[in-house]
């Protein structure tokens, strides 16, 4: 025993050299909540746990240097959970250099990050609560992620000019679980977004637009672009969306969405309170559909508490919902 103690000891003592010089950083997120659904039970879920690994190498090169990143989901509330519980979220190479940055593979999008994340503030991060009204997260047809993340995607990353920054990402075919679900050679999806930040300020816009389906004579494409804006001072922060989505197949409008979101969050210390207000609006099917929810948080070094609440409105399938939940952050 004490020989195997010493053995593992050893092997301990030389890798961790070699797991230092790849500049790799292994991080996590741990996220579970007791949460009570109206009309529904009250139980104990996950809100959206992730581990992960990312880090940089030495590509031999001047000025420039190699990017890896890969996320798994890390569901770990109840036992139907653990059959998924290494769904890949994340998983992308690149090259990073005063020139900008350019990555390959499973990665979020631009209108993700610039037009969506700003007002999702809530810690849950599923289509019925925090992410409701993200109308860049699917598309008609696909039930993969549209403008969030998605394989075989190839983006550029431009470097900052006096607070702007271009983006530009395309979605390649290369098997049948691209854009549109079959094997071709055709660019199947196409992102492009601009932000500017100055003065505590910032606004940002993106276009995307993707094929859901290529029968001939019934092509079916969807378009989406968005506004956001965020403005910081001192411990009150805002934030805005807007989102424009249209779907059609062959000169059949399927949809035409719209959205809009107001956010705010104010911060004392380690504790922040805050809330958000959307609508949501479908001429084609005439649907008209209203999200409000409120939330506080309280920091405990890198882990947190939180209580939050959304309500849907009346006509919405999803129902509202009640989380009390503990986070840790590694």
């Amino acid at each position: 025993m004490k020989k195997s103690l010493i053995a593992l000891a050893v092997a301990g003592a030389m890798t961790a050299p070699m797991i230092a010089q790849a500049d790799a950083t292994l991080y996590g997120s741990f996220r579970i909540g007791l949460q009570k659904v109206d009309n529904g039970d009250t139980g104990v879920d996950d809100q959206s746990s992730r581990f992960g690994i990312k880090g940089d190498i030495d590509l031999g090169l001047d000025g420039t240097k190699g990017l890896f990143h890969w996320e798994a989901q890390a569901n770990n509330a109840t036992v139907t959970d653990q059959t998924t519980a290494l769904g890949s979220r994340l998983h992308y190479i690149g090259a990073q250099g005063d020139w900008g940055k350019l990555l390959i593979g499973k990665q979020y999008h631009p209108h993700y990050l610039l037009i969506s994340g700003p007002t999702n503030i809530f810690n849950p991060g599923d289509g019925g609560y925090g992410e409701r009204f993200n109308l860049g997260n699917s598309a008609l047809g696909k039930t993969a992620h549209f403008m969030k993340r998605t394989e075989n995607t190839i983006a550029y990353y431009s470097p900052k000019m006096n607070g702007f920054q271009f983006i530009g990402g395309v979605v390649l075919a290369t098997d049948g679980n691209d854009s549109n679900d079959v094997v071709d050679e055709t660019v199947d999806a196409v992102n492009l977004a601009g932000t500017y930040s100055a003065n505590n300020f910032t606004v940002s816009a993106s276009y995307g637009t993707i094929e859901t389906a290529n029968t001939p004579g019934a092509e079916q494409q969807t378009d989406v672009w968005g506004l956001a804006a965020q403005y910081k001072l001192d411990a009150l922060q805002l934030m805005a969306k807007y989102e424009d989505k249209e779907t059609e197949t062959g000169s059949t409008e399927n949809s035409d969405e719209r959205v809009w979101e107001l956010a705010a969050r104010y911060t004392i210390g380690a504790t922040s309170v805050y809330g958000r207000f959307a609508d949501y609006e479908d001429d084609v099917a005439n649907t008209d559909l209203e999200q409000w929810g409120i939330g506080v948080q309280q920091k405990l070094g890198k882990g947190r508490v939180f209580a939050e609440y959304v309500d849907n409105d009346s006509d919405d399938t999803n129902e509202d919902r009640a989380v009390l939940g503990y986070r840790v952050d590694f």
